[in-house]
């Protein structure tokens, strides 16, 4: 049994969170099993009776406990427009999210349960309609199981690019998808959380999740379990 986990957090940049929630509606209205991180007041009054939401706001993001005391730089070839530190922040914290799901199991999942996150406004991306798009999740998504890290890759991971990846964004991977079973995915987060701690003490400095993950993914190339994708439909069919 496979939960998706998402979330939605608006006033994070200078997107239209209209747009984006309408795309996100396509995920609230997946009959399958969900849990939902958003601001309360996005909260629907009726939904798919096997959804969970769970109010939050963006300062109950553990990183934000570092601005106070440190002068976070942001990437310097980056979209000032989306790229903000709120927004960034939200992005490294999906491993997060995922390791509050997976210690709620509201659906009991038991040790064989898988998690998977999805983006909210993913459709944004896929443009298909709801039937199709509630089709394709679950045909390929629902009953397939990993021990890794299942996650999208764009560029050849075994090539490094000439970039600074703490100021370019890397597209060894997509971002928008990746799932797993328990075990790899609290590995995954605490990793991840332990590499944004890293970069901000001795960088005062942080990037984009893909980012992160990429320095994570050479450290603990077993982890993972990559799929080639691009950012259109492969980042689901593929998976």
């Amino acid at each position: 049994m496979t939960t998706l986990v998402t979330s939605f957090l608006q006033n994070i940049n200078n997107r239209q969170d209209v747009d984006y929630l309408e795309h996100g509606k396509f995920i609230i209205n997946l009959d399958i099993p969900k849990i939902i991180f958003i601001n309360e007041e996005y909260i629907p009054q009726s939904y798919s009776y096997n959804t969970h939401f769970i109010p939050v706001k963006k300062e109950d993001i553990y990183l934000y406990s570092y601005i106070n005391n440190n002068n976070i730089s942001l990437p310097s070839i980056s979209n000032p427009v989306k790229d903000t530190i709120d927004y960034i922040f939200l992005m490294c914290n999906k491993t997060e999210f995922i390791r509050r799901a997976i210690e709620l199991d509201y659906f009991n999942m038991g040790d064989e349960g898988q998690f998977i996150w999805v983006d909210f406004g993913i459709n944004y991306i896929l443009k298909l309609e709801m039937a199709e798009f509630e089709q394709k999740i679950k045909n390929y998504f629902i009953g397939k199981n990993y021990n890794k890290i299942r996650i999208g890759s764009i560029w050849n991971l075994n090539f490094t690019y000439n970039i600074d990846i703490y100021n370019n964004i890397a597209w060894y991977f997509a971002g928008g998808v990746f799932g797993g079973n328990k075990e790899s995915l609290l590995i995954f987060a605490e990793k991840t959380k332990q590499k944004c701690i890293q970069i901000i003490k001795e960088k005062n400095h942080i990037m984009w999740e893909v980012n992160i993950w990429y320095l994570i993914y050479k450290e603990n190339i077993n982890l993972f379990y990559p799929y080639q994708c691009d950012h259109d439909e492969s980042l689901i069919s593929n998976y």
